[in-house]
């Protein structure tokens, strides 16, 4: 199910961008890795993988990752984890992944990157991220964009959620996947604005209000909160929450 999503995305997606896929541990599969990989010229991926897997080496001895840093990655919340910032090892790798044993309608292998994320200073549930990816690697902003891609699936799910739970699009009953497609167009921005929001709340950016907001907007909050004009698109962000929905 997950390369048939994947797909279907693909097509809307400009002939000249070569997109790189995101997946949680639900995507982990050899079938998913095995086939991107063969269209890696077209389309790349990041995936967590969610399993032991049979691997060769590039001189078929055992190896160990090569640790290029440690460094600060913020987490977001989630799964009854709080959002911090995390100091992790980061350390990465190539291998040849081969198909597993106990499926015997698969077969072959692909050579991927290999990046593992483990979180140093959390005692309770450390981050342990092991990634695998089609991206190469030559220096530590290589890697680090490949983890921050990883990151971004967060602010996917986010969306999805807000969706759902905010803007209750499972709850409207429409009968054509058509009318459904012409519904999410409103609400789908209605998430991301959101979630924008959300962002500016939480963080200490000092963005110029006019940025999230066009003038009618900030008058209109002006007038219900005479605190407010001049200040920045955070202050905004947390003092209109308080009017509620």
């Amino acid at each position: 199910k997950w390369l048939r999503g994947d797909r279907a995305a693909l097509e809307w997606v400009p002939e000249d961008v070569r997109p790189i896929l995101v997946q949680d541990r639900g995507g982990g599969s050899f079938s998913f890795s095995e086939e991107c990989g063969r269209e890696a010229d077209e389309v790349g991926f990041v995936v967590r993988a969610n399993q032991n897997r049979r691997i060769c080496t590039p001189e078929g001895t055992d190896e160990k990752l090569f640790e290029w840093s440690r460094d600060s990655i913020k987490i977001q919340q989630g799964g009854g984890r709080e959002a911090r910032t995390a100091e992790v090892s980061i350390a990465t790798g190539s291998c040849e992944v081969r198909a597993p044993r106990n499926n015997p309608d698969q077969e072959g292998s692909g050579g991927f990157t290999v990046v593992r994320v483990n979180e140093i200073t959390e005692a309770e549930d450390p981050i342990q991220w092991v990634l695998i990816a089609t991206e190469s690697i030559a220096t530590l902003n290589d890697v680090m964009e490949l983890i921050e891609n990883y990151r971004l699936r967060w602010w996917i799910e986010d969306w999805h959620k807000v969706l759902k739970t905010g803007c209750k699009i499972e709850q409207r009953q429409l009968q054509t996947s058509e009318r459904m497609e012409v519904l999410l167009r409103v609400p789908s921005v209605i998430a991301l604005k959101i979630l924008e929001l959300g962002e500016l709340a939480r963080g200490d950016d000092p963005t110029p209000a006019d940025i999230l907001l066009v003038g009618a907007e900030r008058t209109v909050l002006g007038m219900l909160l005479p605190e407010l004009p001049g200040e920045s698109a955070k202050a905004y962000a947390v003092h209109g929450a308080t009017l509620g929905g």
